[in-house]
């Protein structure tokens, strides 16, 4: 493995610690909830979802993360504001978890920021995000209501490539820190099923260049991006993500965002957290702590 050469950027959000060189802290696991076609959701308009069915989701997933020492956040997805009201209440109220706001538009994103504020569950909640594309009047709502942390998209549609990211990537932040971010999390915006590979060279260099947490959701735009006779069965297609997923971990991602209900990232991500941790230990980089992976994974 390797050191980075950026002095590395810690954050603690609620409960959950993310950053560092690599084998030094657990890859976090983001994962998203109440997305577009998830049938959780009744009636996105009116706000109305399956609750017992999300917390069973969110349970089973957090009981899996818990045993292997895997950080958890959950990505609250929106495209109402009545929607993205309930999902925040509902996970603020039921679960202990660190939340990313990540609704469709602006006036979602604010609901999501309101409802947070109004449960002073600031510490826990994470804005989605400062962007190319953030207007002014979406910021400084967010900022009069307190929250530090956000996610930093490096979305560059005129460059989608790793350098291209590296490119925007110092506007975007200091655009991020005048309005009050102190936490400042960089996603590498994947929008097609071949940009992983280029995403995790962007992870690897900003975290050298700027010492940022940075990671991706790698996987969301398979089903439409793979030939169907690529697509076998449901193992095969399950093992095949995980594996583009995971991969990311190898050049120092410290997030992956994945679908709530795709419980088999969670012994993945673990397993190559264990031993990225082992090997990097071999030039002086040790888990800060024993709930690591390395230590709960192997006999």
């Amino acid at each position: 493995m390797f050191k980075f050469k950026a002095e590395q950027k810690i954050y603690q959000i609620g409960n959950v610690t993310i950053g560092g060189q690599p084998g030094q802290h657990p890859t976090v696991l983001m994962a998203s909830i109440f997305y577009q076609g998830d049938k959780l959701v009744k009636d996105e308009e009116k706000g109305t979802f399956d609750q017992e069915g999300a917390l069973g989701w969110i349970n089973k997933i957090d009981d899996m993360c818990r045993k292997v020492k895997l950080p958890l956040m959950i990505d609250i997805v929106g495209a109402s504001e009545n929607a993205m009201r309930a999902y925040v209440e509902f996970i603020g109220r039921n679960t202990d978890l660190p939340f990313i706001i990540d609704g469709t538009v602006a006036k979602v994103r604010i609901a999501g920021v309101e409802m947070a504020a109004k449960l002073g569950l600031q510490d826990r909640a994470v804005f989605d995000s400062v962007n190319v594309e953030s207007k002014d009047e979406e910021l400084k709502e967010v900022k009069k209501h307190g929250l530090k942390a956000t996610v930093v998209m490096l979305n560059n549609s005129k460059k989608p490539t790793a350098q291209g990211r590296v490119d925007i990537a110092e506007a975007l932040i200091e655009r991020a820190k005048s309005y009050g971010f102190q936490k400042l999390m960089l996603d590498m915006a994947v929008l097609d099923i071949v940009e992983p590979g280029p995403a995790a060279k962007a992870i690897y260099m900003l975290k050298d260049k700027y010492g940022y947490p940075a990671g991706c959701s790698p996987t969301h735009t398979v089903i439409t991006g793979w030939k169907k006779s690529f697509m076998y069965n449901k193992i095969e297609v399950a093992s095949t993500k995980t594996s583009m997923a995971t991969s990311l971990q190898l050049l120092g991602a410290d997030f992956i965002m994945y679908g709530i209900k795709q419980t088999e990232i969670v012994p993945s991500m673990a397993a190559v957290d264990a031993l990225v941790a082992y090997s990097c230990m071999q030039h002086g980089v040790r888990p800060a702590s024993h709930d690591h992976p390395l230590y709960n994974v192997f006999k």
